[in-house]
């Protein structure tokens, strides 16, 4: 076990003023009740809290609190700030794309690199530090996060270094600590095939009595999966693979040679929603590997590049939906796909709805995962000439082929060096950048980025005993030559019962921050330049801007104190790319919290 150290720290006052109203300590808890099943499952009816990341299990990030508006919007204010500088302590790559989970006034939030922090934020002026918590992650590791998970009177988390946690919300005190994943960093990385890649850093996701938390590595060459442990205990219960093996269902549809199923991808990086009335968990899943070589792997390459339900008692996958077979772009589709109850045609449906990183906006009928609409939403799309309105797959797809055309000229296989752009770019559509929708308006909110790419590939080669050559001459993935071009950073809003996209904002950089809606008309963002920035609902137009100087990479989130709202956003990451855009290239690395009321 790691050394691990917690910190304990003072915790409330006695009475605060909230709004011009008195409320005495025993009006608001020190110690918040358990957040139960029953509570998460209903997390719409505290707007006050925000109980779980993405806001509720079908993942809207949407808040019911108004009193900040539209009309108001122009007043609001920076609350108080508290520096997460802990994640910058003997490291040069820090990815803070998490948020803050609160419970009746008190903030549960992690710096990226294992030290979890309780914040008394009753007061809306100060965050007062109650405990620290140090899971002790090595330095070495890449400090990245995506958020946490509360259950009962602890919160969870997965670390990057393959390690799930439970913490006491009440004490600070570790319950539990497990290795789930194996680790990037194992010695035996480069050449044990795809068992020592795995990582976190998805979010967990707390339903029932388990912790579901999924294999993000596939990048890396390891086998996507996805995991229930119990909460109690820490026990796996279950772990599901994404790419097949030998006689499971999907195998046949990796018709190479080289056992690249054994490093075959399929990562899922970014959080699933939880169907409440099917007791299933919808998770997006990323690329094949090698990511840009699909001769290496002809064939569907199931499930990657997929949506899948699975059966939350065993694991069992119930349905899937591959968006593009035998890709070769990077548009993996692990991003977040949320579940919306609208009427399609005049008739009731039961849908996912996902943006894709392809540049298509989908609409699934997640009961059984077949195919109602797709729209594009990104300005330009060259790799396919259009979905086919009945199967949802793209219009070139042929069922008969090992390896897939699609356009040629925009399609690069081993030996093209294809001059036209392929559009979206390799990095574009929606990644892990959480969307919103607003169950009122029935109107979806994405953020992410946007332009075109080349490339030519090297072929990638095989291990004797399957998989990757890492050292090989094509590398891990294939890709040579990388230009981009028009590359721009993009809101975009949608309606949810045609798919319709209904407003843009083109942004200069790329929003790798998500959005949050909200029931005063507004949508929040942050961007890559370090502004926080809230914008009209239907148009887009920008309406407020406070400016950070620390990039942003992680969606705001809103809670409330007695009658007062507030917006909170983790600002932190390292100073952007300058290869793409080199006016960033003097900013300097931060991490902190900001909070912002009227």
């Amino acid at each position: 076990m790691l050394n691990r150290r917690n910190f304990r720290l003072l915790g409330s006052a006695s009475a605060i003023i909230l709004g011009g109203l008195m409320a005495t300590a025993g009006a608001l808890p020190a110690f918040a009740a358990d957040v139960t099943p029953t509570r998460l499952a209903n997390a719409d009816a505290e707007p006050q809290n925000w109980l779980m990341g993405f806001q509720n299990y079908s993942s809207h990030r949407y808040s019911r609190l108004s009193q900040i508006n539209k009309n108001n919007v122009g007043n609001l204010k920076l609350a108080f700030t508290l520096p997460l500088t802990s994640s910058l302590v003997g490291r040069t790559d820090v990815q803070l794309e998490n948020y803050g989970l609160v419970d009746d006034g008190f903030m549960y939030i992690d710096d990226a690199a294992g030290v979890f922090y309780k914040l008394d934020v009753r007061s809306g002026n100060k965050a007062n530090i109650v405990w620290k918590a140090d899971a002790a992650i090595p330095k070495d590791v890449r400090a990245r996060s995506r958020g946490m998970a509360m259950l009962g009177n602890a919160v969870y988390h997965n670390l990057a270094d393959g390690r799930v946690v439970a913490i006491d919300r009440t004490s600070g005190d570790f319950i539990w600590d497990k290795q789930i994943a194996r680790v990037m960093n194992h010695p035996k990385a480069q050449t044990d095939v795809g068992t020592m890649m795995e990582t976190f850093t998805a979010a967990p996701i707390a339903v029932e009595d388990k912790i579901l938390v999924a294999n993000s590595g596939g990048d890396a060459g390891s086998r996507g999966w996805l995991a229930a442990v119990d909460a109690k205990t820490g026990k796996e219960v279950w772990r599901t693979y994404v790419i097949p093996g030998p006689g499971e269902a999907g195998f046949d549809t990796w018709k190479d040679n080289n056992g690249a199923w054994k490093t075959g991808g399929g990562g899922m990086w970014t959080t699933g929603s939880y169907d409440v009335q099917q007791r299933a968990t919808l998770w997006g899943t990323g690329q094949p590997q090698p990511m840009h070589d699909p001769e290496f792997r002809p064939g569907d390459n199931l499930f990657t590049n997929s949506a899948v339900l699975f059966d939350i008692d065993s694991g069992k996958i119930k349905w899937y939906f591959q968006y593009t077979a035998n890709e070769n772009w990077d548009y993996d589709e692990q991003g977040v796909h949320l579940l919306v109850d609208i009427p399609v045609n005049n008739v009731p449906r039961r849908l996912v709805v996902h943006w894709g990183r392809n540049g298509y906006l989908y609409g699934l009928d997640r009961t059984n995962g077949s195919f109602v609409y797709a729209q594009q939403y990104v300005d330009k799309v060259t790799w396919t000439a259009g979905i086919d309105p009945k199967t949802g797959k793209p219009v070139e797809y042929d069922p008969n082929l090992a390896v897939q055309t699609y356009i040629p000229s925009t399609r690069t296989l081993r030996g093209d060096r294809n001059d036209q752009p392929s559009c979206p770019n390799r990095l574009g559509g929606v990644r892990w950048q959480p969307p919103a929708y607003n169950p009122v308006t029935h109107i979806t909110y994405s953020a992410g980025l946007d332009g075109c790419f080349t490339f030519y590939l090297e072929p990638v080669t095989a291990l004797p005993g399957g998989g990757i050559d890492r050292a090989g001459k094509g590398g891990s993935t294939g890709i040579q030559g990388q230009k981009n071009y028009e590359m721009h950073g993009l809101i975009a809003a949608a309606d949810v019962t045609t798919g319709a996209t209904i407003a843009r904002l083109r942004q200069p950089y790329f929003n790798l921050a998500g959005i949050l809606a909200t029931a005063g008309g507004l949508v929040f963002s942050g961007t890559l330049d370090g502004a926080v920035t809230a914008h009209d609902e239907t148009t887009l137009t920008e309406l407020w801007r406070f400016e950070t100087g620390i990039s942003i990479k992680a969606a705001p989130f809103s809670y409330a104190v007695g009658n007062k709202q507030f917006i909170g956003i983790v600002l932190g990451g390292n100073a952007p790319d300058a290869t793409v855009f080199p006016e960033l290239a003097t900013m300097n690395p931060g991490a902190a919290l900001y909070v912002f009321s009227l």
